[in-house]
Formats: structure tokens, sequence, C-alpha cells
């Protein structure tokens, strides 16, 4: 039997779409048509149906599709006895939060060369929900992300962990002088430099006012976290971040952190990716994200706990 048609059906039906599983196998939307075309005849069954514009595994189809998760799975375990890193040639698609490339990605891709000479890695830097979504209709191979519910077959492995803080610019920070730990009531009659309102770092100050009963402060938000660093830099308001993403603002005391008596959630991260295409890859790079994540978050908490960032 044909392993090429098994595969094709994998993602076809993974994906409910024949140009999805095309642009996950890198071939045509017609190339794909055939194949299934050709498995379909050679086991004398329907495998596929369309119902409201939609695509089915019929009852032999649901058969023939675990066969093909085996059989990938079998594939990907037979490379990873015989091949040797070294030679491995591949492209993958990472998806990473803006946290991240910020603290510890460079020393990621850095360590992915070694291992892997040949490899390509493409990144595409953006939100977590967009992240997910990109993953999930096979437009991704791998994702750093926030922790988030996903509602599809997936790896997950947890990465780290980051502690958020409330800071000022060095600039604006004067009337905070000599104050002791400030409260939510108090921080948020200045202006909130933040996520936007659909997103979990923000929803975790709502439900913080929400418990006190306090009215939500005047915001500035954006997605992109350079953009509310700048911001925050530039006097515009209390930005809500995570503080071991401007590690090198706050060492040269362009930025503060105020001292309150508010514990935020922190932002977890995960690395998630499917399987089904370059699993082998994709297992040895999440464990190389891993350790890597160990290491340079623990380098980074060391150095933030070595001196003292506190507006005082």
């Amino acid at each position: 039997m044909n392993y090429k048609g098994l595969e094709t059906l994998y993602w076809v039906a993974r994906l409910s779409s024949f140009n999805k599983a095309a642009i996950q196998l890198n071939t045509t939307q017609s190339s794909v048509s055939q194949r299934i075309a050709a498995l379909e005849q050679e086991l004398s069954v329907k495998l596929l149906e369309r119902r409201s514009r939609t695509i089915h595994l019929t009852d032999q189809g649901k058969v023939a599709f675990k066969y093909a998760e085996k059989s990938i799975e079998l594939n990907e375990q037979f490379l990873a006895e015989i091949s040797n890193h070294s030679l491995t040639e591949s492209t993958i698609r990472l998806g990473v939060a803006e946290t991240i490339v910020h603290t510890w990605l460079v020393d990621f891709i850095e360590r992915v060369y070694r291992t892997y000479p040949h490899i390509t890695v493409d990144i595409i830097v953006n939100i977590t929900p967009v992240l997910k979504e990109s993953l999930k209709n096979g437009e991704l191979d791998m994702v750093f992300m926030l922790d988030h519910t996903c509602d599809f077959d997936c790896i997950q492995r947890p990465l780290c962990h980051f502690e958020q803080s409330f800071l000022i610019s060095a600039k604006h920070g004067q009337r905070f002088l000599q104050r002791s730990a400030l409260s939510l009531r108090e921080i948020v009659r200045s202006t909130i430099i933040s996520y936007p309102k659909n997103t979990y770092p923000y929803l975790d100050i709502k439900q913080k006012l929400n418990q006190l009963r306090l009215l939500e402060p005047k915001t500035i938000t954006s997605y992109s976290l350079a953009t509310l660093i700048k911001m925050t830099e530039e006097g515009m308001g209390i930005g809500v971040l995570p503080h071991l993403s401007v590690l090198k603002e706050l060492r040269e005391k362009r930025l503060y952190i105020l001292s309150t008596d508010i514990t935020l959630s922190p932002y977890r991260f995960l690395c998630v990716y499917t399987v089904g295409r370059d699993d082998r890859v994709k297992k040895d790079l999440a464990d190389i994200a891993v350790d890597v994540a160990n290491h340079a978050m623990k380098k980074l908490n060391q150095q933030f706990e070595a001196e003292d960032f506190y507006l005082i």
C-alpha cells in the first residue's frame, strides 16, 4: 500500500481540508485529490465524504485513518533509529510569543543549529490565540505560547513561567518615592499599560478589580511587548509586564518596579506541536526548548535577584 496515500488521508482528515493538507505536505490540492482517489481505488472503498462543505471520514475511512496514524508513527520511529542528526534536513515552522523572543529564543535557535545544522527554522511571532489557530490549521508545526486550552490533538510540554510586575519610568516615578507597598486601588488611579482587554494578562487584572469592586482604569493596550515597554519607559502610565523581559531597562535605571501588595498571576508558557510530520525532529526540538528554557530562566532569575530594581 502506498505510504503517501495514507499520509495524505491522515492530513486531509485531521485538517478537514484538501487545501490545508496540500500546504502541510508541500504539494498541490490536485495532487492531494489524486492520492486520495488512488487510495480509495486501491482499497475499493469510499474513505471520505463531504457534508455541508465539511469533510468527514466514512466508517471505512475511520479504520484507514487509524492505520495511517500508526504508519506515520512507525515511519518516524524508523527514521529516528537509522538517521544522523547532523544530516537531517527539514523546515520547521515555529510560532513564538514575543516574551520568549525578548529572553531566550536566540539561545534556542543557536542550540538547534548546533544539533541539526541542516534544519531551517521559519519563525513567526504572534499572540497566543493566533499561534494556536495556526497550529490547529497546519500552518505552523510547533509553537511556544501561553498556557491555553487546545481543542485538537497535540503534544504539550511545560516550558517556563514569567512573573509580572508593575513598572514605572524613572522620570515619572517621583510621586511614588518613599511610599509603602501600593494597593490596587492606588495603582489604578494611574493609566495602565497592558496587553488588550481580551488577553489573559489583562483579564487577570480585571478579576482582581472585580474582587475589590473597583472600576477599570484608563488603559493603553497593545499586542506588542516592545511597544508596551517603550510606552512605559516614556512615562505614559504604569506598565504591567514580565520583569525578566526588561532586565536591560531595569539595569540602566530607565524603569523601576513599584512595590505593591498585589500578586499577579504569572505567564505560563508551553511548547505545543502536532504529530504526523517530522515527529522525531519536533520531539527533539521540544526537548531542546525545555532544556534551554530551564537554563535561561535560572540565569535570568539569578540576575534579577542580584540587584534591587524597586523604586524606593
